[in-house]
């Protein structure tokens, strides 16, 4: 007998433990944040936390066996039935997760946004077939500060929206993207309709594949996006029909997404036209600048021996020379060069290889001379290199030019040519003009040659 006593009361004990695990976990389920339902096959609740309740103003013992598509207009619970279907017709998937906005129950004619998870569980109770977890979290504030801060871009000059799901872009857009895009209305409409379509024949292979990408990064993780983005179109001229009346346009995209998915894609548009046209703008003056500087440089400088010519002589040696008359600079000295026996290297070999000789000739001067030097084919063999130094200094830039002349061979065929130079040197006076500095150094430059060639002669200052 005593045996069958302690036996009860263990089964007491037992059965009072379980009572109180019991107890415990419907604490647990009552305190669940957000919906958390329990649906048989008919769809009639089994199960429901304290928050479904309040969320469907019920009490919890009224919500026990309630038919769920009760709770709901038709339009909204055919979007539940959709998914449940889906979940049953396809044994690999176990659930499904979908936004739902249903009526607020302290609100009329108010909707809270839930974020739906649908799940189907297995069920070892034959009674009631299949079991459905449903668990939804309300996301009605998240929802809320978008519109909140769409509201705040509504205005603003850029082009601001968002693309759902499948790609179409939501009612929460800037106005300005109405003027930016030549429409009236946006909502529903498809992103690759709106702004891609119009412009499609523009649009090179891989912007196409780009557009498609954006597509697939839709309902997506995030990580899919982050990889892709950088794919997406970025600047794009857009029109209707007239490329006159069309627009540069630059794109950024962002993510927003749930529980790691991408649910919509932030997308703005900037207006680029005026900077980029002042960018092309500047690119024609540079080119006009580029332009009028070759055809200066065309003027100036001797096409055989790229030696300034005679005509900027005029501007930049009487500048030269007024510095020195005003003091700016201590000296200036002008060296005139000749070719020594010239006319006999046209008349053996012809002008193409007397050409050569001075093409030659004209880049040891330019290799010698300082950027402050202007040298200058003066006409035929001759050449004038002014300095802002004095003779002394022209004297030795003279033996320079005419030792590397000396060394100077042309091969021509069979034969080998080998040239001299002379040169007369001058220092600028003050207040003497350009042609009276000239003619002393061509004084100079004669008595070179009569005296043998191959030389450079200094006048002595008086």
């Amino acid at each position: 007998m005593s045996n069958l006593n302690q036996n009860i009361q263990a089964s007491h004990k037992v059965l009072s433990l379980l009572e109180k695990a019991n107890s415990h976990s419907e604490n647990i389920l009552d305190g669940l944040p957000g919906i958390f339902l329990i649906l048989n096959e008919k769809f009639e609740i089994l199960r429901g936390n304290v928050e479904s309740a309040k969320v469907f103003g019920l009490d919890s013992e009224d919500l026990l066996r309630t038919h769920f598509p009760d709770l709901f207009k038709q339009d909204i619970w055919d979007i539940f039935h959709y998914h449940f279907k889906c979940l049953k017709s396809d044994e690999a998937t176990s659930s499904v997760k979908f936004e739902l906005a249903i009526p607020d129950n302290s609100h009329e004619a108010a909707k809270k946004s839930f974020y739906w998870d649908l799940t189907r569980i297995e069920n070892s109770n034959q009674a009631e077939n299949q079991i459905y977890s449903l668990i939804a979290k309300n996301i009605s504030e998240l929802r809320e500060a978008e519109h909140r801060l769409s509201s705040i871009f509504t205005n603003i000059p850029l082009g601001i929206f968002t693309i759902n799901e499948r790609g179409n872009i939501e009612d929460n857009y800037s106005n300005h993207l109405l003027y930016l895009l030549g429409k009236t209305d946006l909502k529903d409409k498809s992103l690759k309709d709106v702004l891609f379509q119009p412009i499609d024949k523009d649009l090179s292979r891989n912007e196409k594949q780009g557009i498609d990408n954006i597509y697939a990064c839709l309902n997506q993780h995030e990580k899919q996006f982050e990889q892709l983005v950088s794919t997406f179109p970025r600047n794009i001229f857009f029109y209707h029909d007239n490329k006159k009346d069309g627009k540069h346009l630059q794109i950024s995209y962002k993510s927003v997404s749930y529980e790691s998915l991408v649910k919509q894609v932030l997308i703005i548009i900037e207006d680029r036209s005026a900077f980029i046209e002042s960018e092309k703008e500047q690119e024609r003056a540079n080119l006009l600048e580029k332009q009028s500087k070759a055809i200066y440089e065309s003027a100036i400088r001797d096409p055989l021996t790229g030696l300034y010519t005679r005509l900027y002589m005029a501007d930049r040696v009487e500048a030269l020379l007024n510095s020195h008359n005003r003091h700016n600079i201590a000296d200036a000295s002008l060296v005139l060069f000749d070719v020594d026996y010239f006319k006999n290297v046209n008349d053996t070999y012809g002008h193409d290889i007397g050409d050569k000789v001075l093409k030659e000739i004209a880049a040891i001067i330019l290799l010698q001379a300082r950027n402050t030097d202007i040298p200058i084919r003066f006409g035929g063999e001759e050449f004038m290199v002014f300095l802002p130094a004095d003779s002394q200094c022209g004297l030795l830039f003279a033996e320079r030019v005419r030792k590397s002349v000396e060394q100077l061979v042309i091969h021509v065929e069979d034969a080998s040519i080998s040239v001299t130079i002379s040169g007369g040197i001058a220092s600028h006076q003050v207040g003497e003009g350009l042609d009276a500095l000239m003619k002393r150094a061509d004084q100079m430059l004669y008595k070179a040659k009569k005296e043998g060639r191959n030389r450079n002669l200094e006048e002595v200052p008086s």
